[in-house]
């Protein structure tokens, strides 16, 4: 059987397809853990897992601290006193209009500006494609159906 590797994201150096190959030999050995992967790539410096790492420790830890801003920004909800029994995220990423740059915008501007918002509808949908795509091979189609609107009726 023949398999074809490829990124669902950008952002790693290596070939796709080589780092798949490698993750396979790896997986044969047992289980395959981020340490497992991490120590193999540190230890062969001349294999496509290690070009998927950053090994300057500054740019790393710089790298690493942008990843935190953006779970941050990600994970803050407020609760509505109103309605205590409704938690929502604060903010959301958006691209600019004029600049194309991604920022992060408070829901309550971004619902007023029919781009931005537009934008949110089609993340919320490729999201749910994701999730379709990441389950559809373990659970049946009715069933991940049933989780869709049983999702939708509780918002």
């Amino acid at each position: 059987m023949s398999k074809e590797y490829s990124w669902s994201s950008a952002g790693f150096s290596g070939n796709a397809q080589k780092v798949g190959i490698e993750l396979e030999k790896l997986e044969l050995n047992g289980e395959l853990t981020n340490e497992i992967i991490l120590d193999y790539a540190e230890k062969h410096t001349d294999s496509e897992l290690h070009k998927c790492f950053e090994w300057d420790d500054a740019e790393a830890s710089r790298k690493f601290r942008l990843r935190q801003a953006t779970d941050l920004l990600c994970s803050i909800s407020v609760k509505i006193i109103e309605k205590p029994m409704k938690k929502q995220r604060v903010y959301y990423s958006v691209k600019s209009s004029d600049t194309k740059a991604k920022s992060y915008k408070n829901i309550k501007e971004i619902v007023k500006n029919d781009e931005e918002y537009n934008q949110l509808i089609d993340k919320a949908s490729d999201d749910l494609n994701r999730c379709k795509e990441k389950y559809e091979e373990l659970i049946n189609k009715e069933d991940l159906k049933n989780i869709v609107f049983e999702i939708y009726r509780q918002i």
